[in-house]
């Protein structure tokens, strides 16, 4: 075998030259910057590398008229990051053989009353919302059950063929949370508390209540001249809390979404081949949405998560699947509040700024 000896010059030149990663901001100069940018923003933020919270800060305030400020344990309205939970549920199930990608609704809904398109419907156009069912949220939905919204998402026309294109659905997902009660034989918020929320450590989720309005952050929102909720524009309504469902609407804090993070990384929720197909192998066909996560690059790294906004509802969170880095950002405004300050966030938790 040949040694080929390298003096230490060569070596120390060699060091000096070689691509070095960009230097990992330190928590203190995170906080500095971040306190110097969310000056006018109301939520909670927390930056995680690996297993620790390198970063939780609040900001702003979480009930206005009674005064009452954001902390880091305040909980706030996630909007459709529910529908990530709903599809790690389901992907429980696929990993049990009780449901299957290519299984049609009709196999799990048979008394779903469109039986044409519940023949044609699979779990998979579900998922990556192909099945051409009702795209809104109803606001008559209220308190009613799964069964129930599932009845209401029936009820209204196909909007296209299933399988013809991507368009996003509310009612898609609110179908999926009523597969998960059939399969599962019981109700979704009960099978979600217990497979999802508990072996990820998450204490602080779940849906809410009028009665709960002091532990949670009321949504502030603009209102046109006949008092409807807008998404742009200055705050100046709340929203109350209000029953979620499948396909959003549920609470939580940042510190439990961080735990969910590192719960879905680290294979707590789901075994490794799971896992992994969750986390990198729905991207790899066209289009790359599946169980409810979404793709970002920040400075050549890769992470993937979820988001939710609605007028007085914007929530974020990311992680990175190949590395250590876990962003929430949660806010009780409208969009773009939380998504415009992850995208900061990871620009600069990635060391390029």
């Amino acid at each position: 075998m040949k040694v080929t000896l390298v003096s230490t010059a060569a070596w120390l030149l060699w060091l000096a030259l070689a691509p070095q990663a960009p230097p990992v901001p330190a928590a203190a100069d995170l906080k500095t910057w971040l306190a110097g940018r969310a000056t006018a923003f109301s939520g909670v933020v927390l930056v995680g590398r690996g297993d620790q919270v390198q970063l939780l800060e609040a900001y702003g305030v979480a009930d206005r008229a009674a005064g009452r400020p954001n902390t880091v344990d305040t909980r706030f309205n996630l909007g459709s990051i529910n529908k990530t939970f709903t599809a790690v549920a389901l992907a429980q199930l696929i990993q049990q053989g009780r449901v299957s990608l290519d299984d049609p609704l009709a196999k799990h809904l048979p008394d779903y009353s469109n039986r044409a398109a519940a023949a044609r419907i699979t779990i998979r156009d579900l998922l990556s919302h192909r099945a051409g069912v009702a795209t809104f949220m109803r606001a008559d939905f209220g308190s009613a059950s799964v069964a129930e919204m599932a009845r209401m998402v029936a009820a209204e026309p196909q909007v296209f063929e299933p399988g013809a294109r991507q368009e996003y659905s509310n009612g898609g997902y609110i179908l999926l949370g009523r597969v998960i009660e059939v399969a599962a034989g019981r109700s979704y918020a009960d099978y979600v508390a217990e497979h999802v929320y508990r072996p990820a450590g998450m204490t602080s989720s779940g849906f809410v209540t009028t009665a709960d309005s002091g532990a949670v952050a009321l949504g502030y929102f603009t209102a046109d001249a006949q008092g409807r909720p807008m998404m742009g524009g200055p705050s100046v309504g709340s929203n109350p809390p209000a029953p979620g469902n499948p396909a959003g609407g549920g609470y939580s804090t940042a510190a439990d979404l961080f735990r969910f993070a590192r719960a879905l990384q680290g294979g707590r929720l789901l075994d490794q081949k799971m896992s992994d197909y969750l986390l990198n192998g729905t991207f790899a066909a066209e289009p790359k949405f599946g169980f409810a996560l979404r793709e970002q690059m920040a400075s050549g790294r890769r992470l993937v998560g979820n988001g939710g906004g609605a007028p007085g509802v914007n929530a974020e969170f990311r992680l990175e699947p190949a590395g250590d880095l876990t962003v929430v950002v949660l806010a009780n405004s409208s969009p773009p509040a939380a998504t415009d300050l992850l995208g900061e966030i990871l620009t600069h938790a990635t060391g390029s700024k």
